[in-house]
């Protein structure tokens, strides 16, 4: 099986150049039987099974190629969609001229370099949140997409195409309820616990090496994969697990509240990384051979209003089986109105003059000072006719394709990496912090209302799942300011922040992350 490394795609640049001097329109016109578009999907066992999905309601897009690491997941995939190519190398389905669009849903820190790759080989190009595994690789695929002018890319935060959530925001920005004061970004999502270390082997049907692709290999973790289901409802590190890795995700923030960070930004209504971070989390309620976070806070101090974040992975009452907790402060809202939720996984937005709640991937309910509900934004995710028209995110890139132009996008690879870096910071802040009493914490954050506020939940929260945190201490993050144009740390502990460990990661030999386009 022949390979492209870097060096191989940069000797190819001809053929990049090539196939960028086209039109985006015509290239996609001209290619396959009857001008249809020819996409691949990259990883495709779980989130790529919804790429897929969206892909084939929409008309004239033909899926001509699938590629996983496992061999498994590639046969099974081909029989579901006959013709299709399959490879477990996706520099190997990168050589395929017959390919116009690569879709990517591979684990997170594939996301740069298969990005990247794509566009080298001159591919239109959608690929999942969170953009990279740190902050240097979204750079570089940021820089990348504005060098390959000609493909179009669309990132994954697909809430970015929700129509009730683009109306709201638009009135917001316009002043209808008055100046955003802050926006909380809510992630409370149950998620067990993955067990001790094992000693099982990696399934001869995955290609290891090319899983962990830039990543460091992490011999620790190989044994918890599996053949079977395991407790979590997933096959160990390599199908999911992965996430709660530091090598290779980044716990539940990159996971689901990425979603939630980006929409929050959007409301503030800015394009940079925050001036100001802390954070404070732990791992809490069980012990297992997982590395990142399962409850967590953080604020990021904008100049114009904070956006802060809460994440809990335990239940509201202890109970394994237990519901995640309600928003406290908004769930007695308007209790006779159907349209009012409060979010489990969402977004409250405080203004001057009203409160805006978002509740799902498409919709947004306003409620005035005195919580009543004013009016709702748009329908909500089973509502939505994702048939082929603008209200689909696959169809939004679709469009712009088959346009030639990327002006109508509704999620640039450059708004991605802002939040992706937001996400990063404040991972990196708990990562360079320290383990802390309750009463030292509160001591150290007095000053910042509403992370103390959010802290103080937090602490209640963990209560009910019977965590002391006076016994179990919390890790308070180091205070960072960070550079918004060079998206580097700055000031007191910017040396931790940004050494390789947490900031780059030049990638291992053959999957190098490319610097130069």
């Amino acid at each position: 099986m022949s390979q492209l490394n870097r060096r191989t795609f940069i000797k190819n640049s001809a053929l990049a150049a090539a196939v960028a001097g086209l039109s985006a329109q015509t290239y996609a016109q001209s290619a396959g039987a009857n001008g249809d578009l020819r996409v691949a999907v990259v990883g495709f066992r779980s989130r790529g099974l919804e790429h897929i999905k969206e892909l084939k309601k929409i008309k004239g897009v033909r899926i001509v190629a699938l590629c996983d690491v496992d061999s498994r997941v590639v046969a099974k995939g081909l029989k579901d969609i006959p013709g299709a190519k399959g490879y477990t190398d996706i520099r190997k389905m990168l050589e395929d001229k017959d390919i116009d669009a690569v879709s990517i849903a591979s684990p997170n820190h594939q996301h740069s370099i298969q990005g990247i790759w794509s566009l080298q080989a001159g591919k239109h190009l959608y690929v999942e949140k969170p953009l990279s595994h740190n902050i240097f690789e979204g750079q570089q695929l940021v820089a990348a997409s504005n060098h390959f002018t000609k493909q179009i890319v669309q990132a994954g935060t697909q809430s970015r195409s929700g129509v009730g959530i683009r109306a709201a925001i638009k009135d917001v920005h316009a002043g209808k309820y008055g100046k955003v004061k802050l926006a909380r970004a809510i992630c409370y999502k149950r998620r067990k616990s993955i067990g001790p270390a094992k000693k099982n082997a990696i399934p001869s049907e995955i290609d290891y090496d090319l899983w962990n692709g830039p990543a460091d290999i992490q011999e620790s973790i190989r044994g918890n994969q599996t053949d079977k289901v395991n407790e979590t409802g997933n096959q160990g590190p390599v199908h999911y697990d992965w996430h709660w890795f530091w090598n290779y995700g980044g716990g539940d923030l990159c996971n689901q509240a990425i979603h939630e960070i980006d929409i929050a930004r959007w409301f503030l209504g800015t394009h940079e990384v925050a001036p100001e971070v802390v954070s404070v989390g732990g791992r809490f309620g069980y012990t297992d051979c997982a590395e990142t976070p399962n409850t967590f806070v953080s604020i990021h101090n904008y100049a114009a209003a904070p956006l802060i974040t809460e994440v809990y992975g335990l239940t509201s009452n202890g109970k394994i089986d237990g519901p995640m907790n309600k928003f406290g402060q908004f769930s007695e809202l308007n209790k006779d109105q159907k349209s009012a939720k409060s979010p489990d996984i969402g977004i409250i937005v405080e203004c001057e003059n009203a409160t805006l709640v978002v509740p799902d991937y498409n919709s947004c309910q306003v409620y005035d000072k005195d919580g009543k509900f004013v009016k709702s934004y748009g329908k909500t995710v089973d509502q939505v006719d994702l048939t082929g028209g603008a209200s689909g995110h696959h169809a939004n890139w679709v469009a712009c394709i088959r346009k030639g132009s990327a002006e109508n996008i509704n999620a640039p690879v450059r708004e991605c990496h802002v939040s992706t870096a937001l996400v990063h910071s404040a991972n990196i802040s708990y990562r360079v912090g320290a383990k802390k009493s309750a009463g030292e914490i509160k001591e150290a954050i007095k000053a910042s209302s509403g992370l103390a506020e959010a802290f103080g939940r937090m602490a209640e929260h963990l209560g009910r799942n019977g965590v002391n945190l006076d016994e179990t201490k919390a890790t308070l993050g180091a205070p960072l300011t960070q550079d918004t144009k060079t998206e580097l740390f700055t000031g007191a502990n910017a040396e931790a922040a940004n050494r390789d460990l947490v900031a780059k990661r030049a990638g291992r030999k053959g999957f190098e992350i490319p610097t130069t386009f």
